[in-house]
């Protein structure tokens, strides 16, 4: 399985600038090259994990990864930065053109709005 999705977009802050995205899950992405880059976090779902406790976790995982890496390619996003996590991610929602990713993954029943915790997708 592939590590990671590479993606490009027009990343806008102040201004729009191409950029790479390397989609690693359905809630966890990469900017920049390598592992100098800057880890996110969207902050409002929970996505299934690729390496999950069942098959149906790990097959909604990959759904959930292909649809982000989706979402992104080729669009115009906005990171909306929140702060970091434990792991020193940035936490922050992702915007295609205005729309939230999360909610659309949450929409799409892709992934769960972040209630706090964890919980089982088995």
């Amino acid at each position: 399985m592939l590590s990671h999705i590479v993606v490009s977009v027009l990343l806008c802050t102040a201004s729009c600038e191409p950029a790479e995205i390397r989609v690693w899950d359905g809630d966890s992405v990469r900017l920049g090259p390598g592992r100098q880059g800057e880890a996110v976090r969207i902050f409002n779902i929970d996505a299934p994990e690729i390496e999950g406790r069942c098959a149906s976790e790990s097959d909604l995982a990959l759904r959930s990864k292909m649809r982000l890496a989706e979402l992104l390619r080729g669009r115009r996003i906005e990171i909306l930065r929140q702060g970091t996590d434990r792991y020193g991610r940035t936490l922050a929602a992702i915007r295609v053109d205005g729309r939230d990713v999360g909610d659309i993954l949450v929409s799409e029943g892709l992934a769960r709005t972040w209630a706090g915790r964890r919980e089982p997708w088995c």
